[in-house]
């Protein structure tokens, strides 16, 4: 039987099953729909006695005897106390583009070089950041928050952005190279499903206009000629988007929208704890008594959760394929 185990470390202090039996609870949670990663850590005894405070380092391992893995790095953030217990909130370091605003104009730059500028604006570290589209010129200004201006550019590129469990920030394309099998009576402990409706079938983007159909390297130039980019048939979604300024990109971004909301099916797949499945990655479910819900998903939110009542566990959050 596999016995569950952990590493904590907060400000130079180290927990252990062997060495500590203050961790009552520990909760990750990485997510691509909401912009900060977090962990909370519940601890016996008083503030005073464990010395956390805001900004001190924390990290955090989950597994089985013999095995850990990394789920969360990041720093400190909130520390609570009562008479018995101490809770510490770990976020990520996207926290800093949230909280960044900034104004700035590029031009002939693509999504990927945009979105490591900003990132390295506000200290945080990447990981894999593709080029995706080019932009002839493209603005970013302080009427959103910096981590709003990259999801955006995620969204017009059909890219995932979020940020690893080692802390780096990551943009790219989903590409389903590494898949999690989760057979169903063994694996899978609970399951959550929720399809969303549509009406439309395609996707028309209206660029800004007026500009060029010759391709990017031409915005400048006057024409009469509306920027129009479409992706599919039947009713069409119509979205204005005045970042793009050719049909080339405006065909690409209709691509984009259109995958996106034909990806209907979302499950949360409750399992025991698989430390190892990480955000962008997929898993296939096996052996589900619904044949439908069999198939790959793309991981979009990982939930791990340790106690002693509750054990090892993980959520998955995941979309369709």
């Amino acid at each position: 039987m596999l016995r569950p185990t952990f590493r904590l470390e907060v400000g130079g202090r180290v927990l252990t099953p062997s060495a500590s039996d203050d961790l009552r609870r520990l909760y990750v949670d990485l997510s691509m729909d909401f912009p900060v990663n977090r962990a909370e850590a519940t601890l016996r005894g008083s503030r005073t006695a464990w010395g956390f405070e805001n900004d001190d380092e924390m990290f955090a391992a989950l597994g089985y005897e013999g095995e850990l893995m990394g789920v969360f790095r990041g720093r400190v953030g909130i520390v609570e106390a009562d008479v018995t217990t101490v809770r510490v909130v770990g976020v990520g370091s996207t926290w800093r583009l949230v909280n960044q605003k900034v104004n700035r104009l590029y031009e002939k730059q693509t999504a990927g070089a945009i979105v490591s500028d900003l990132a390295a604006s506000a200290d945080v570290y990447t990981a894999e950041v593709q080029e995706g589209l080019s932009f002839p010129s493209y603005v970013v200004d302080d009427a959103k928050n910096t981590y709003e201006h990259i999801a955006e550019l995620a969204s017009r590129c059909g890219f995932h952005v979020f940020c690893t469990a080692e802390d780096k920030l990551t943009f790219k394309r989903y590409d389903g190279k590494e898949i999690h099998v989760l057979e169903f009576g063994s694996d899978i402990t609970s399951i959550e499903g929720r399809r969303f409706g549509t009406d439309y079938t395609s996707v028309k983007i209206l660029g800004e206009s007026p500009s060029s159909t010759k391709g990017s390297d031409t915005w400048h130039w006057i024409t009469k000629e509306a920027v129009v980019g479409a992706a599919g048939s039947g009713k069409a979604l119509v979205m204005a988007d005045p970042t793009v300024k050719d049909r080339d990109t405006a065909e690409k971004v209709a691509k984009a929208r259109l995958e996106a909301i034909q990806r209907r099916l979302w499950l949360k797949v409750g399992t025991v704890g698989k430390p190892e499945i990480r955000l962008g990655e997929a898993v296939e479910l096996r052996g589900m008594p619904e044949p439908g819900l069999n198939g790959e998903y793309e991981v979009r939110r990982v939930e791990h959760t340790l106690s002693k009542v509750e054990g090892f566990k993980t959520a998955i959050t995941c979309r369709r394929a």
